[in-house]
């Protein structure tokens, strides 16, 4: 049986999104991630997988620039973050906080119907949890 990757890395979403803020100016990239973290914030229609894919890799990358600690050993870190982290203000970590919260609600929600679909919503879930916890969730 395959491994199902659950970071919020490990997707071709994320990576995507990743290599557009490797490739955008330092200046632009708070500009990309608070533009995904609102696509699922607040918002009860159906979110699409791909979106909401977004939104936790950018979370993940506010969490990252608050706490490097938190993503000790996660496959696929964008190197940037080490020498030009994120600013982290309360808007952005609080954006952060609600998407992720939001990427573990079941209702409007492919991301999540495709975890529970491939039995790894358990994990998806730790994994999650690991970041909210960076913002004190």
């Amino acid at each position: 049986m395959a491994r199902v990757r659950t970071g919020p890395f490990e997707n071709d979403d994320a990576l995507d999104f990743l290599d557009q803020l490797e490739e955008a100016e330092p200046a632009e990239r708070p500009v990309r991630v608070l533009r995904a973290l609102r696509r699922v914030v607040g918002t009860e229609e159906y979110i699409d997988a791909p979106v909401m894919a977004e939104a936790v890799a950018a979370a993940a990358v506010v969490a990252a620039s608050e706490d490097p600690e938190a993503v000790v050993g996660e496959r696929y870190l964008p190197p940037w973050l080490d020498s030009d982290p994120l600013d982290v203000d309360e808007e952005l970590e609080e954006l952060a906080s609600q998407a992720l919260h939001r990427a573990l609600r079941p209702d409007q929600n492919e991301w999540w119907e495709l975890w529970e679909e491939a039995a790894a919503t358990d994990d998806v879930t730790e994994v999650v949890s690991r970041y909210l916890e960076v913002f004190g969730d």
